[in-house]
């Protein structure tokens, strides 16, 4: 896939919401581009998400500035950091979802499973099955999204593992509690939640 010209002006609106969250031009651009470029290559790989983007694309370290960004080498004075950018993307989504004209919201929520078998130092990894059902290492994702007819938008998503320090189960931890915690409950009140791994209604 490339990138397509049509996208820019869309992506654009959207992602200037995150803009307060990165301190400097540079550290904006090169995460607006970063986007880009996993949009168009579908991958979270660096050297092909800076050949992909049309900006990253013409600089010899594309690459390298997506992972010092990744990795908050160069965001001293952003915060580029898993719990601040999925806050800013719950946020989005509430206000988006609220302003949809329909009375019912669908909650869609999914555990699916993060897999990196090639890993051996990131913290806490766990065993994961990959697609042929074999172990891996990885961690495990729970993720909630809101949909409306022509709208949607994620309201939880946390990454764990059961090796993790403090680690506990599941077990009675239901979506509509999780999204309360997270100041989603005001999408909420328009509709119900179906779990997709429990098949039932929340």
């Amino acid at each position: 896939m490339e990138w397509q010209p049509s996208w820019e002006g869309p992506l654009q609106s959207y992602l200037q919401r995150f803009d307060g969250l990165l301190g400097d031009v540079r550290s904006r651009r090169t995460f607006q581009e970063s986007i880009k470029g996993i949009m168009a290559a579908g991958t979270l790989i660096c050297q092909r998400i800076a050949a992909c983007s049309p900006r990253l694309s013409h600089v010899k370290d594309g690459a390298q500035r997506i992972l010092r960004l990744a990795s908050g080498e160069s965001t001293k004075r952003s915060q580029v950091d898993a719990e601040h950018l999925t806050a800013q993307l719950r946020a989005v989504a509430v206000e988006q979802l609220a302003q949809a004209p329909e009375d019912e919201l669908w909650l869609i929520a999914d555990s699916s499973d993060l897999r990196k078998p090639y890993a051996q130092e990131m913290p806490a990894l766990m065993q994961v099955r990959d697609l042929e059902g074999h172990l891996v290492p990885g961690y495990r994702t729970l993720n909630v999204l809101g949909v409306t007819p022509g709208r949607r938008g994620i309201l939880y998503h946390r990454l764990f593992s059961s090796e993790e320090a403090g680690f506990g189960s599941r077990t009675g931890r239901s979506a509509t509690g999780a999204l309360d915690r997270e100041s989603g409950h005001r999408a909420t009140e328009k509709g119900q939640a179906y779990d997709l791994d429990s098949r039932e209604w929340l």
